[in-house]
């Protein structure tokens, strides 16, 4: 399953009904793109999954805030965890866990695959 930019965006109403000043709209489109993305570059990568989709949802939001901090941490786990759920993840990793990985992606601890890779773990 792929994420659309319209259901970025209801995430976004659905997990931040306050209505977050959101100052670079782009982080958004970035986070959809690079989850939609179906592109391997190496014989060796394994093609995207519901993991690594997941990954670049939440590693692009933490990377490239679209929202004032710290609602973009929290829209980054919580859209991430939905999308598993719709996904059909069945054993969804916690909140605090995925804040522990929007933490780890915002501060360079960890790439898309490091974030796949715990998240398969979880799963």
């Amino acid at each position: 399953m792929k994420i659309t930019l319209e259901w970025a965006w209801t995430a976004l109403e659905h997990h931040l009904p306050s209505d977050p000043a959101v100052w670079d709209p782009s982080g958004v489109v970035a986070a959809v793109a690079r989850h939609r993305s179906d592109l391997v570059m190496l014989p060796e990568q394994p093609a995207p999954d519901i993991a690594w989709r997941a990954a670049a949802f939440l590693h692009t939001l933490a990377v490239c805030p679209a929202l004032e901090s710290p609602m973009n941490e929290f829209y980054a786990a919580a859209a991430t965890r939905s999308y598993l759920r719709v996904a059909g993840v069945r054993q969804l990793p916690s909140p605090e866990e995925l804040g522990d990985l929007v933490e780890d992606a915002k501060l360079g601890r960890a790439d898309i695959a490091a974030i796949a890779r715990e998240l398969r773990s979880r799963m």
